[in-house]
């Protein structure tokens, strides 16, 4: 973990399998980390959290290598968005985060509107390119 990171992630031992975000608060005397989440502190040993920008940048090294490059601003975007969904980023974090240096404001930033959107080829077996299947889906969350 970076010492001056702001915002960091990792696991509680209650939920082992679920990365959440947490505010660095400090160090304590004995070298464990204070964190605070919603309003409750917690602490960590100093490897049990990564910093957030780091993780974030090392997360989407691994999965935009997979995909062509002009996937890569929209797919950025669309994960940094999703992971900081489910590990409960809030925008004041990542403002925070900013303003200490620890992460690059580019990652907030969403796609501009002058970018295609990205839709899977239409195949002979697809001909609408998945629309059908978009709106199906809509539907069944409606409903």
């Amino acid at each position: 973990m970076t010492p001056s990171a702001q915002l960091v992630v990792g696991c509680s031992e209650q939920l082992p399998n679920e990365v959440r975000a947490y505010r660095r608060l400090g160090t304590s005397s004995d070298g464990a980390v204070l964190l605070s989440r919603h309003g409750a502190t917690y602490s960590a040993a100093r490897g049990e959290v990564g910093a957030y920008g780091e993780m974030l940048e090392q997360m989407l090294g691994l999965v935009l290598k997979n995909l062509p490059l002009d996937f890569h601003p929209r797919a950025r975007a669309a994960l940094t968005r999703r992971w900081n969904r489910d590990w409960g980023v809030e925008p004041e974090d990542l403002i925070q985060a900013e303003a200490a240096g620890d992460m690059d404001p580019s990652s907030r930033k969403p796609p501009s509107d002058s970018e295609p959107g990205w839709r899977p080829p239409a195949t002979s077996d697809d001909p609408d390119g998945g629309q059908d299947r978009e709106r199906a889906r809509r539907r069944r969350h409606i409903d």
